[in-house]
């Protein structure tokens, strides 16, 4: 026996599973007053066959009530973990009652899709469950939630075990196997046909959706994160695309993103990260030649300043709402090692405007989670905001800033400058100080040549 089936994500959310929580409620209660019923021999077939989705008939009551209908308790069980765990996905972003109102519509949708042609081909039989509605879901929570990852656990024989996925691959994973016994089975009506057929729905549901911003997954959806998807007009609409350039840019201009950073000193910002141009000797006009100025020209002909600036206090932000709660994620995101995770939780921070609440050694511990992953410019932001502070990790955040802007951004009038404000009090030089100085130096000769 081999059974594998999600219960839990990391996926951001915002809204309480309440409707996703009712529904399950709703199947296991009318589980046990029909099916249940059938199995202990209470009741006869006929009482509760009008309640599932029959082929020989049209039945629009049938396209609601198929889909709370189940088989057995497996049947129950399997799908109401699928429900739990891409309902919380779906519902945690668009609310309880939007949530209630696009399931109930794409299971009309769907039992209608079955249903129709069905009766009109002149097939019998009949079909029941949640599943068709729960692959609608399920690619949603693909398009909404790509790269977060869903808790799986698996039973093979007497083997149990969890895993983590991500969305994406769990969904495609499902979707690729019901095509191949879809097509084993030569394309007959079947359990795989009406996981298809839901998945056909859900599909452009949440592109509309998308398009017509009734969602909001924060720059994380499968189109914003692909690029060539948001071309097709029939999937990103010219104000979406406009939009998504916009933060594009933003983003991938790490010096413009970090002087947009709430509550940090603008001006100062503009001193570490941007620069002044570097200096260089007008040509005389006797011998036509320009002379550019030595290393120490990026200070604007001074020496790095030796006696440190006072630390700036870290506000308490205990008392807002969130505060505790994301950086609590964040830390679980960095102790995980999720980069998309904790850029999530990160860019929220700062939304909230309570990124500067967060001490020094998870903003630090965030950028070496960032460099592992080669995420050069992403680190920019919380490095300016540890400079700023003036704390003991403000040199190791200038001379990181410094490497970025001359290594990965090829930009050494901002390197020389973020580096010019490192600085040690005179006497208070330790071997660390030495190499960090060290470190520094190599860096301002390799600046100015």
């Amino acid at each position: 026996m081999i059974l594998v089936a999600p219960y839990s994500t990391d996926a951001p959310i915002y809204h309480l599973p309440i409707t996703t929580g009712s529904l399950i409620l709703v199947n296991i209660i009318i589980f046990f007053a029909t099916t249940f019923q059938l199995m202990q021999g209470n009741v006869e077939e006929e009482s509760i066959t009008w309640l599932i989705l029959e082929f020989d008939t049209i039945n629009p009551l049938q396209w609601i009530s198929g889909a709370f209908m189940h088989a057995d308790f497996l049947h129950l069980l399997s799908n109401m973990f699928f429900l739990w765990s891409f309902g919380l996905v779906v519902e945690g972003k668009i609310g309880s009652i939007v949530f209630l109102a696009v399931y109930m519509a794409m299971a009309a949708v769907d039992g209608a899709a079955v249903q129709l042609p069905m009766f009109l081909l002149g097939v019998e039989g009949g079909a029941l469950g949640a599943s068709g509605v729960i692959f609608a879901l399920m690619v949603m929570a693909m398009l909404w939630a790509p790269e977060n990852e869903m808790d799986c656990f698996f039973l093979v024989g007497f083997k149990f075990g969890t895993f983590e996925v991500r969305i994406v691959k769990l969904g495609g994973v499902f979707v690729m196997l019901q095509l191949i016994f879809l097509w084993l089975g030569g394309f007959q009506m079947s359990s795989e046909m009406l996981h298809m057929i839901g998945a056909a729905i859900g599909l452009p549901v949440g592109v509309w959706m998308l398009r017509q911003n009734l969602v909001d997954c924060e720059g994380w959806d499968f189109i914003s994160r692909n690029e060539w998807l948001q071309e097709y007009p029939i999937l990103c609409s010219p104000e979406q695309r406009r939009r998504l350039k916009h933060k594009t840019n933003v983003e991938h201009d790490p010096v413009r993103a970090a002087l947009a950073i709430e509550g940090a000193d603008t001006a100062r910002n503009v001193a570490v990260l941007a620069g002044p141009k570097p200096k260089v000797k007008q040509p005389s006009q006797s011998s036509g030649t320009v002379t550019p100025v030595a290393p120490r020209s990026f200070f604007g002909g001074k020496k790095p300043p030796t006696q440190p600036p006072a630390p700036e206090p870290i506000p308490d932000l205990s008392s807002h709402p969130e505060f505790n709660r994301l950086v609590f994620l964040l830390r679980q995101a960095i102790t995980a090692k999720s980069v998309t995770l904790g850029q999530q939780h990160y860019f929220r921070l700062e939304e909230l405007k309570l990124i500067r609440g967060v001490s020094d050694k998870v903003l630090m511990a965030y950028v070496a989670m960032l460099a592992g992953e080669k995420k050069w410019s992403e680190a920019i932001r919380p490095l300016t905001i540890v400079a700023n502070r003036n704390g003991e990790s403000a040199n190791q955040a200038r001379l990181r800033i410094g490497q970025i802007q001359l290594k990965v951004n090829r930009n050494p009038e901002a390197a020389a400058s973020a580096l010019a404000q490192i600085h040690v009090a005179p006497g208070e030089m330790n071997p660390e100080d030495s190499k960090l100085i060290a470190m520094r130096d190599a860096l301002l000769a390799e600046a100015s040549s």
